[in-house]
């Protein structure tokens, strides 16, 4: 049998076209409501392939809708973790996405509050982020010469979180935590927070050459203490609830060391040995608004290291208020029968 160029040349295409269909990127599509059906604006979509990590992100609209375009074929875990619904967040592995298709998944979240809804800081400080986007200006400096961190800051949480690689017994203690609604948190008993200090509270920084100094709303021990001056860690740390905090530039960036800490504050709602080791990262990027990373090491209780990124932005409208847990707290931990 001759060979035939014409049917060599017909197979080579229909190759080529298979493959090129192969590759051709999807779209995801929907919309996002809540717990009463509404739209969900501002939320964090995000698309997450379960083989190369690669994560497709996108903000709903006015409407609750998103798009995800220029998505692979594969295998994804798509997520949301909407301020306001943080303890119930919307978690769906293994979405199958096929070469070319145009998949509509629409996303239901459920009330992740533990109090009424009015109660819910993210709300309440939404003003507080409309604001800060109308600041506009460079990062201003010190009279030394560094950048100024001065100014009382409203946190906001890492909209694309990366989850912790817990350990077993780390990851048991997590769930306990969340079946039973975080009853145990130590400031229930008007013990530190912790500090992952990453929820929607205010904080003010108070900066000097050799000293930043910390005034958080919602802790406990309401204040933290960053040595500029060159020292180091000492040698026989007494462990604490904050541990104990270095700081140095680099560049624009302000970056610092804890450690010494002791076992008994929550990561968030994780729990950590006395190994903890934080590394932070403060650049105000401009007038309104700072990046802030938290680098979390403990090797007793992550499996790898653990990143958060932050943005936070500028309230100079507002002033820390006084919290006194011990006049304002109502639940004892020993109820008498």
């Amino acid at each position: 049998m001759r060979n035939n160029p014409g049917m060599k040349t017909l197979a080579i295409l229909v190759v080529a076209g298979v493959l090129a269909f192969a590759q051709t990127p999807a779209i995801v599509s929907g919309t996002v409501t809540g717990p009463h059906g509404t739209p969900v604006p501002g939320a964090p979509v995000q698309a997450k392939n379960a083989k190369t990590a690669a994560a497709f992100r996108a903000i709903t609209s006015a409407k609750g809708d998103y798009t995800l375009s220029g998505v692979p074929a594969g295998a994804y875990e798509i997520s949301v973790y909407m301020p306001g619904y943080a303890f119930s967040p919307f978690v769906k592995p293994d979405v199958a996405v096929n070469p070319g298709q145009k998949l509509a998944f629409d996303i239901h979240l459920e009330d992740g509050n533990l109090s009424t809804l009015g109660d819910d800081p993210y709300t309440y400080n939404a003003n507080i982020r409309d604001q800060a986007a109308k600041l506009k200006g460079s990062a201003p400096r010190t009279a030394w010469g560094t950048p100024d961190l001065s100014g009382i800051w409203n946190g906001k949480n890492d909209l694309f979180p990366e989850q912790p690689a817990l350990l077993p017994w780390a990851a048991k203690i997590f769930q306990d935590r969340l079946a039973n609604a975080f009853k145990d948190s130590p400031s229930g008993y008007c013990l530190p927070s912790g500090i992952l200090y990453n929820g929607p509270f205010l904080r003010k920084f108070l900066q000097t050459p050799k000293l930043l100094v910390m005034l958080n709303e919602d802790d406990v021990i309401q204040f933290r203490q960053i040595f500029l001056d060159g020292r180091g860690h000492p040698k026989d740390l007494n462990p604490t609830w904050m541990g104990h905090a270095i700081g140095h530039w680099e560049r624009d960036t302000l970056v610092v060391d804890v450690t010494g800490f002791n076992d008994q504050s929550w990561l968030d709602n994780y729990p950590h040995t006395a190994q903890l080791h934080v590394i932070e990262r403060y650049h105000r990027r401009d007038f309104g608004h700072m990046d802030v990373q938290f680098l979390i090491e403990d090797p007793g209780t992550f499996a790898k290291p653990w990143k958060m990124n932050m943005l936070w932005d500028l309230a100079p409208q507002e002033e820390i208020l006084e919290n006194v847990c011990t006049e304002n707290n109502t639940y004892t931990r020993h109820v008498a029968n």
